[in-house]
């Protein structure tokens, strides 16, 4: 009977550890999310800015963690979407119009073209307000070997109530391996959830310590009153 509470609990915490926070699709370009558009490139700090085409003109950033001297942007293709060139690792964050205040997404679509092997690290906020991070890619998968003459497709989409809200890009495979041209980039805004600042934590447990102790008083009070000498 023990065994078997233990196999029991042993499930549970198995099926518990495999509910994803983010799903991906490799077989190709779907969604229906908003196109980012090209806005500016600064080749100091290497950072690509897009705009989300037709919406409040969130502003998303695209740095390059691999400081590529040859990485670059520009817009391409219809409606002036985004297009990114030469890059091994690449970070993506969505902010406000002013730039100061960092969205979520809950859909992202995208296409490369590139040598290596593709990694997307994606960083995801839970319903409590805390993160976590989930990792897709392979050295031997064909999914996420790179093509230079072939788009490979990718549909990173949020699930269970989560928010994405940090992709990171990056390829593996040796001497000279990158992605060579990002586009089709295209995206679901939503707002992240306000998680308390420390202080705020702070007056919420002295709050519910005092609650606490008021609860214990009034009840020790309470059995003074009606005790019988």
């Amino acid at each position: 009977m023990r065994k078997l509470l233990f196999a029991t609990a042993a499930l549970l915490a198995l099926s518990g550890a495999a509910q994803a926070d983010v799903i991906i699709d490799t077989r190709g370009l779907g969604g229906t999310g908003t196109n980012v558009t090209f806005n500016s490139f600064d080749p100091t700090l290497g950072l690509v800015l897009g705009t989300l085409n037709g919406q409040n003109n969130e502003i998303v950033r695209f740095q390059d963690l691999s400081f590529n001297p040859d990485f670059s942007g520009t817009a391409g293709g219809g409606g002036n979407a985004i297009k990114l060139f030469n890059t091994s690792n690449l970070d993506i964050q969505v902010y406000d119009a002013s730039n100061t205040i960092q969205l979520g997404t809950t859909r992202d679509v995208f296409s490369l073209k590139g040598t290596g092997s593709l990694f997307i690290n994606v960083t995801t906020q839970e319903l409590d307000g805390t993160f976590k991070t989930t990792l897709f890619g392979s050295l031997t998968d064909a999914a996420y070997q790179l093509s230079t003459t072939a788009q490979s497709g990718f549909d990173l989409t949020a699930i269970n109530g989560e928010i994405i809200s940090d992709i990171d890009l990056y390829v593996v495979g040796g001497l000279g391996t990158r992605i060579t041209d990002f586009e089709h980039f295209r995206i679901d805004v939503t707002p992240l959830a306000a998680v308390p600042e420390a202080s705020t934590w702070a007056m919420m447990i002295l709050g519910f310590f005092g609650i606490g102790g008021m609860t214990m008083l009034r009840k020790r009070k309470g059995e003074h009153a009606f005790r019988v000498a």
